[in-house]
C-alpha cells in the first residue's frame, strides 16, 4: 500500500524539463538578440558610410572563416565521409528541360544544334553528400545575399520581421513535407508571427501615405 501512494505521488508530479531543450533555448535566444543588434549595427552602418552590402557579405563572411580552425579536423572527417557517399550520375539528360525549344523559322541544323552538344558531353559521377552540400551551400548563398540586399533597402525591424516569416515558413513547410502533426503552440505562434507582420505592413502604409499628403 504504501508501494502504490509513492507510485501515486510520482506520477502526479510535475513533468521533468530536458536540460538539452534548456540549453537549446538559451541558445537560439541568445543568437536572436545578437542578430538583433547586428541589425541595428548594420543599419547605423548603412546611414553613416552608405548601404555598401556587398563589402558587407564579403567582409562578414571572410572575417569567420578563422573561427572554424579548431573544428578543422571534425570537418576533414566529414568531407571525408561525403567523398564515400554513393555517387549521382549527372547526364545530359537532366539538362534537356532547361534547353530552349527550337524557333518555328530556324533551320534543321540550328534545331539540332543544343540536343547534338549536350549528348556529346560525358556522364558525370558526384557523390551524393557533396551534390547537396553544393546545392545547400548554392541556396545559403541566394539567402544571406537577399538579407543583405534587404538590410540596405529597409529598417532593421524589417529585416527581423521577414527572416521571422521566413523561418516560420520553413517550419510549416517542413511540417508538411513530413507528415508531421502541427502543434497547437506552433499554430498559436505562427497566429501572432502572421498577424504582427500584416499590421506592421499595414502601419507602414499608412505612415507612407501620410508622408506623401504633407509633400503635397
Amino acid at each position: 500500500m504504501a508501494d502504490a501512494k509513492s507510485k501515486g505521488k510520482s506520477t502526479s508530479g510535475p513533468a521533468e524539463i530536458d536540460p538539452s531543450f534548456l540549453t537549446g533555448f538559451g541558445i537560439l535566444l541568445f543568437a536572436q538578440v545578437l542578430s538583433a543588434i547586428m541589425g541595428v549595427y548594420t543599419q547605423v552602418t548603412y546611414d553613416t558610410y552608405g548601404s555598401h552590402w556587398h563589402e558587407n557579405l564579403f567582409y562578414s563572411h571572410f572575417l569567420s572563416l578563422p573561427l572554424f580552425l579548431p573544428f578543422l579536423p571534425s570537418l576533414r572527417s566529414q568531407f571525408q565521409e561525403f567523398l564515400s557517399s554513393p555517387p549521382i550520375h549527372l547526364s545530359s539528360g537532366y539538362l534537356q528541360p532547361f534547353l530552349a525549344p527550337p524557333k518555328a523559322n530556324s533551320s534543321d541544323l540550328d534545331q539540332g544544334m543544343p540536343t547534338v552538344l549536350f549528348s556529346s558531353l560525358p556522364t558525370i559521377s558526384v557523390p551524393k553528400d557533396i551534390l547537396y552540400l553544393c546545392l545547400n551551400a548554392l541556396t545559403q548563398y541566394l539567402c544571406i545575399r537577399g538579407v543583405n540586399l534587404l538590410s540596405a533597402r529597409t529598417t532593421a525591424l524589417g529585416v527581423t520581421i521577414v527572416l521571422t516569416i521566413r523561418k516560420l515558413a520553413s517550419l510549416l513547410l517542413s511540417i508538411w513535407v513530413f507528415g508531421n502533426q502541427l502543434p497547437p503552440g506552433v499554430l498559436v505562434g505562427a497566429t501572432i508571427v502572421f498577424g504582427s507582420a500584416g499590421l506592421w505592413a499595414w502601419e507602414g502604409q499608412r505612415i507612407g501615405r501620410r508622408k506623401k499628403m504633407r509633400m503635397d
